[in-house]
């Protein structure tokens, strides 16, 4: 049985690691049983073992493993990689409403390499990108979803998609709502009608991620797009869990994607506490599940100070709006990464914290301030971070930074 991760080894593979990995792999089903055998046999496969993993170390042959993200000459990326959390470029945005066909007002998020971010060009023919959909929570100010700028930032310089909506924000509890209904026509339309659709990995490689009761409503239409297989993670930023009635049940208890909850103790994010009585909520989604603790950190710690009218207590925790979305975004390239990044998943560990990152002179000019809370984590003395995750069904661990 494959021990718990939290008696392995942590320490993050490097895209070169993993590349060597695969080739070396590659190498040793290419050569004869008898040689294979002795190779397996000094690592102390038993001969059964061998028998089941020679037609899978066979099957390796003859594939042609790039260093992560790297494209071929020739591809048309001017580029020269694909934009992904270990090799980032810039972040653009365009608005777009219902003179377009849509039911709201949304704005897309989208890698660039242009400084000028409003209506800058989409980085295309260097691979295709996942779509991520956010959904935003109750605030009444003028705008509230122009706000929420970090977390879609951080995920379309990492190679995503992002499409946020402006909502009603009416209460998310039940299977209809008009926000949900509302989410999934900017879905189909950012598929069928953005004009730079054809940069869009097919439908399960669709994410979903919301703040507050956003978060509550992000997880009904999530619940919706996995009766279709249309939808590969979920992330919830103090979804209001606590708040939700004895009927509907949760949706969370119909997952069965990747699930993130991020959240903070401080008394404001008291209803997306799942800590003690709450902890029944994180033990409800059936596929691997991530939960990321901000000691004393509010409801609103994910924007800026003064950066919204509706946040009353500002946490201990400095971090929390940066640390929030790299986990965002690690979490979202570890489960359902850009089209040239299929080792993503391996490079990147369950801890969801990322391996240095190797950049050449060219992509070092687009990384300033990348990822800039997770590495600050290991040298924080303001603030408590654990993560958690579950991988049923066995499986997962802990980590932890900052002061006990």
């Amino acid at each position: 049985m494959q021990k718990p991760d939290d008696v392995l080894p942590l320490e993050p593979l490097t895209p070169a690691d993993v590349t060597r990995l695969w080739r070396d792999l590659a190498r040793l089903g290419a050569q004869s049983e008898d040689e294979r055998a002795k190779v397996l046999g000094k690592l102390g496969v038993t001969a059964d073992d061998q028998r089941r993993l020679s037609p899978l170390l066979k099957g390796l042959v003859g594939i042609n493993v790039l260093e992560p993200g790297l494209l071929h000459d020739g591809s048309g990326c001017d580029l020269g990689w694909q934009p992904s959390v270990l090799a980032p470029v810039f972040t653009g945005f365009a608005d777009f409403g219902p003179a377009n066909g849509l039911p709201t007002r949304v704005r897309v998020y989208y890698p660039t390499t242009e400084g000028t971010p409003e209506n800058a060009s989409i980085v295309t023919g260097c691979g295709r990108y996942p779509l991520v959909i956010f959904l935003h929570g109750q605030c009444a100010e003028p705008d509230h979803f122009l706000q929420w700028d970090l977390v879609p930032r951080q995920l379309a310089r990492s190679g995503y998609v992002v499409a946020v909506p402006q909502l009603a924000s009416i209460p998310p509890f039940g299977d209809t709502n008009p926000d949900v209904t509302r989410a999934e026509q900017v879905l189909d339309w950012m598929r069928s009608s953005w004009p730079h659709a054809a940069t869009l990995l097919p439908r399960p490689m669709t994410g979903v991620a919301g703040h507050s009761w956003g978060a509550l409503a992000g997880a009904v239409l999530a619940t919706r797009l996995q009766a279709r297989g249309a939808i590969s993670a979920y992330a919830s930023l103090s979804g209001g869990w606590l708040e939700w009635p004895g009927s509907p049940p949760r949706p969370t208890r119909g997952l069965a994607i990747a699930t993130l909850f991020v959240y903070g103790t401080g008394s404001s994010d008291l209803f997306a506490n799942l800590e003690s009585g709450g902890a029944v909520v994180f033990g409800e989604p059936q596929g691997a599940t991530h939960k990321v603790v901000i000691r004393d950190g509010e409801h609103w710690d994910y924007f800026r100070e003064n950066g919204t009218s509706c946040s009353l207590f500002r946490g201990p925790c400095g971090l929390m709006r940066s640390v929030a979305a790299d986990f965002v975004a690690t979490f979202f390239s570890h489960y359902m990464p850009p089209s040239q990044w299929t080792l993503l998943g391996s490079t990147i560990p369950h801890s969801l914290i990322p391996p240095p990152l190797a950049l050449t002179p060219r992509q070092q000019f687009f990384a300033g301030g990348h990822l800039q809370g997770i590495r600050a984590l290991p040298s924080t003395t303001t603030c408590r971070v654990t993560h958690t995750w579950r991988l049923p069904p066995f499986g997962g661990g802990a980590v932890a930074f900052g002061p006990e």
